[in-house]
């Protein structure tokens, strides 16, 4: 596995992007990799790409829904390449653009991130 924006793990004032950092009463279910908007994001194994995947309502961010060969899961905070929706694709290929989740969610301290995460 590579990193999908080629930096590593989010640390900011707006708390860690490591998996099962504290977010309140839950866990964070992901790892948030550190990115700059607009840059290009490659699949970090090869991964099909099923469909798109919004992390929440009324935002223009998105993401998709990938399946491997032992696992599912999401990555998040990117516009996703329409051409790619449900293709194979191989390790670091180009399949989205990275969008700006601090300015969706107003939080200036927060590092703009691809959220990534595997479905347990």
């Amino acid at each position: 596995m590579i990193s999908p924006t080629g930096n590593g793990i989010r640390m900011d004032y707006e708390g860690s992007g490591e998996y099962g950092a504290s977010r309140g009463s839950r866990k964070h279910n992901g790892i948030d990799y550190v990115c700059q908007k607009g840059q290009a994001i490659v699949a970090p194994f090869d991964l099909v790409i099923e469909r798109i995947a919004l992390p929440k309502m009324n935002s223009p961010l998105s993401g998709i829904k990938w399946r491997a060969v032992r696992s599912t899961g999401k990555m998040f905070y990117f516009s996703p390449l329409p051409v790619l929706i449900g293709k194979m694709v191989k390790k670091g290929d180009v399949i989205g653009v990275a969008q700006s989740v601090s300015e969706d969610y107003g939080l200036t301290n927060m590092k703009d991130h691809i959220h990534f995460q595997i479905d347990f």
